[in-house]
């Protein structure tokens, strides 16, 4: 104790009070990262759903919906064969096809041959009465036979022929069935951030969800009962065509009722589409939604991303202006942290599938926050048409 007082001399006479605030900020702000990583987002690898009360005794029969808006051949001959080939007895696949080529409509139903259990549904598009991907789920659901469903897209690949079977089993435990979906590997700069955007914001839903406290999904992998859907009226939330997915979930979770399935064989993988406008366009478009998030939701999403920010601006201001060996504790620090970041996904990846991203994520830990917060100002500015 007598030593105290002089170790506190003695840093002051070194490093002086900003020094002290700075070594002190440092370590705290290192802290709360390390309890955010290892007691938030570790939730992940170790989350056993089996944990929860069962609240049924049998797994349903369940309407898988996807809307298809593309004559696509290839889609029917790879992708809705791998949806209709699932290796789960009791259900159907209610595919909505919004178009007007009647050959291509004929080409689904000669399926029905080889696959009883597809279900189409034909939506005439003309241009005068265009046809969202909400309007097309909202068909697809009420034609739906079985009170549960599970909706996706016709971008998005399942990862094994389980994937039906494993959604199936959360709903034992909830009526709402939530699960991840990643963003397919094509290689290169942008399609990393993309994968990297999509883990680590499904990773922040994913974690709230586990501690009961659900607030967004993804509508490639949703399921829940048609009687929820129904007491809210679908998806029909402020006119959006973008983001209803959450703000839908918002409305049907309770802490109770949501099934979190989290298996490599329980994933899937979305196709993108376009290049780095079309994924800008898009993420700006989904950051709308947040607006109409609970405070508290809000407040959360962008905690880490502040603490983070706020951890890698003192490190950096000890490397420019204190002494050597300062800077090697603040870069001890700074090594133990990516320790522990990189620790806890490997161990997310492995549960989620989501394999590559861990070699790169450093640098992708260092931008985030800036991409998030451009994200954040960009979607401010009010939108010439709404994206689907």
């Amino acid at each position: 104790m007598e030593k105290i007082p002089y170790i506190i001399h003695s840093a002051l006479s070194n490093y002086g009070e900003i020094g002290i605030a700075l070594g002190v900020a440092i370590f705290v702000l290192f802290i709360v990262e390390i309890s955010l990583q290892l007691g938030l987002y570790g939730r992940i690898a170790s989350f056993r759903l089996t944990n929860r009360k069962q609240t049924r005794d049998e797994e349903p029969a369940i309407s898988l919906v996807i809307p298809l808006f593309a004559e696509d051949s290839d889609y029917l001959d790879t992708t809705l064969v791998s949806m209709l080939s699932q290796d789960y007895k009791k259900f159907e696949v209610v595919l909505v096809y919004v178009g007007n080529n009647d050959d291509f409509f004929a080409d689904i139903k000669s399926l029905q041959r080889v696959y009883p259990h597809l279900s189409p549904v034909y939506i005439d598009y003309t241009p005068q009465y265009p046809v969202s991907t909400k309007i097309a789920l909202n068909v697809g659901i009420k034609s739906a036979k079985h009170d549960f469903v599970v909706i996706s897209n016709s971008d998005t690949t399942p990862s094994s022929e389980r994937w039906l079977s494993l959604l199936a089993k959360g709903f034992l435990y909830g009526d709402v069935v939530l699960g991840y979906s990643g963003v397919a590997h094509s290689g290169g700069v942008k399609n990393f951030i993309a994968r990297e955007y999509q883990y680590t914001t499904s990773i922040e839903w994913l974690t709230s969800a586990i501690r009961r406290k659900t607030y967004a999904g993804s509508r490639n992998v949703l399921g829940f009962i048609k009687s929820l859907y129904f007491d809210v009226r679908g998806f029909n939330h402020l006119d959006m065509k973008v983001g209803i997915d959450d703000l839908f979930v918002q409305q049907i979770a309770t802490p109770d009722n949501v099934s979190v399935v989290l298996s490599p064989r329980a994933t899937c993988q979305e196709r993108s589409w376009g290049g780095w406008q079309w994924w800008w366009h898009r993420v700006k478009e989904m950051q709308r939604t947040h607006r109409y998030y609970p405070k508290f939701t809000k407040a959360s999403t962008v905690a880490e991303l502040f603490v983070r920010t706020l951890f890698f601006a003192a490190v950096l201001t000890a490397f420019i202006i204190m002494p050597w060996e300062f800077k090697v504790t603040a870069f001890v620090l700074l090594l133990l942290r990516y320790f522990f970041v990189l620790f806890v996904m490997v161990r997310n990846t492995r549960r989620l599938g989501e394999m590559g991203l861990v070699p790169f994520h450093f640098i992708y830990d260092l931008i985030e926050p800036l991409l998030r917060f451009v994200i954040a100002v960009a979607s401010r500015r009010k939108p010439k048409s709404l994206w689907e």
